[in-house]
């Protein structure tokens, strides 16, 4: 078959703009594959990416998006709007405490501490008479007043042995121990120490032995007071059973202690990579379609030239993970990367609520306006 030369030279042009094009798409990728961008400190809006060996998945159920910690036969669809369909769900992780920490906000490292460790505060008791750990290293290191007044908290000399007086709210308060927590945190390629603070309740373990006794018992004070007596002459009887509170409360409060509980904290700080947050995003905007299955809706995020190349950096070796859009603290939506994400919109589709939707705009677009200003 024979081609007229103006055939030949348009099929020329065509060949060798493609061939243009390809390669300037291959040296752009290679250039953003080498690029370099600094961490990204969490904004009101961000795009989250979760490291997907970490322990940790992403859900929607009920079409909210959700960050869980799973256990290793964890296999639920992150797209299934019901859920995790197998598997246990350990815990859901606090986005809005977690992404205040990232930020250094000591306050919220305490709630996120207390979550990651299954502590629960409705175990506190209800009046609570709190005890910092520098306030029990001076009961401990001789101040008088301060030992005194612990051992009246705690119904208890510290050396573990009864005092010779009942006081019913230090049984059935005990104390509640400040533990100081620390973690390290990536600040803008700053690492900082954030050191945030858990309640942990304490009885004796004379006082819980009295509990125990009138436990499912309609008591009152008289007998509260018996159970004391007896087990305080029992203790006096057998002083090797008594337990050293001293020890014990050091070892709440210890080093050690604040690193045991700031480990499940910081696995899921490094898990979680703030992609962008709202510097990198232009505007926000969405669609509604009908479809055979009902209404849906489209959100779309407009980036700006930096957000487009982080997004495409991070999206480069993560094809099939899944990403947060998360605004004030909330995550709306957990879309899959299906494909290297190279172009300057993100798209999140068929999602049903557009109530939902229509806030996220909302609050995705205040948020960026105020920063554009």
């Amino acid at each position: 078959m024979k081609f007229r030369s103006s055939t030949k030279i348009a099929i020329g042009f065509v060949v060798l703009l493609g061939v243009v094009y390809g390669g300037y798409r291959l040296w752009l990728e290679k250039a953003i594959e080498g690029a370099h961008f600094s961490p990204v400190v969490p904004g009101e809006v961000n795009l989250l990416g979760i490291d997907p060996g970490a322990g940790y998945k992403i859900i929607v159920a009920n079409y909210v998006a959700q960050l869980v910690e799973a256990s290793d036969k964890f296999q639920g669809n992150g797209n299934d709007q019901g859920g995790a369909t197998e598997g246990s769900i350990k815990k859901r992780i606090p986005i809005k405490e977690m992404l205040a920490v990232l930020r250094g906000d000591e306050k919220a490292l305490g709630p996120l501490t207390m979550t990651m460790n299954e502590m629960k505060e409705d175990l506190l008791p209800p009046i609570r008479i709190v005890w910092s750990a520098e306030d029990l290293h001076k009961a401990f290191s001789g101040d008088a007043a301060k030992r005194n007044q612990l051992e009246q908290d705690l119904n208890v000399h510290i050396n573990g042995m009864p005092l010779d007086k009942v006081r019913p709210a230090s049984i059935e308060n005990g104390i509640v121990v400040d533990v100081p927590v620390k973690v390290k945190v990536n600040l803008a390629g700053t690492t900082k120490e954030v050191v945030g603070h858990v309640l942990m309740p304490y009885k004796p373990r004379l006082i819980q032995t009295v509990e125990s006794q009138y436990a499912d018992k309609n008591y009152n004070r008289e007998m509260q007071a018996g159970y004391y007596k007896t087990e305080a002459e029992t203790i006096q009887q057998h002083p090797d059973r008594a337990e050293n509170i001293q020890k014990s409360l050091l070892s709440m409060i210890s080093d050690e202690t604040g690193r045991r509980l700031a480990e499940p904290v910081e696995r899921v700080l490094r898990s979680a990579t703030v992609i962008v947050n709202e510097s990198h995003i232009k505007s926000a905007s969405y669609r509604t379609y009908d479809t055979s299955d009902g209404l849906r809706n489209d959100l779309t995020v407009e980036m700006t030239d930096e957000g487009r190349q982080r997004l495409w950096k991070y999206s480069h070796d993560k094809v099939g993970t899944q990403i947060l859009l998360v605004a004030d603290g909330v995550a709306i939506e957990a879309p899959r990367i299906q494909h290297v994400l190279a172009e300057g919109e993100l798209t999140i589709t068929q999602m049903r609520d557009k109530v939902l939707v229509k806030d996220a705009v909302d609050k995705i677009n205040k948020h960026t306006k105020v920063q554009s200003n």
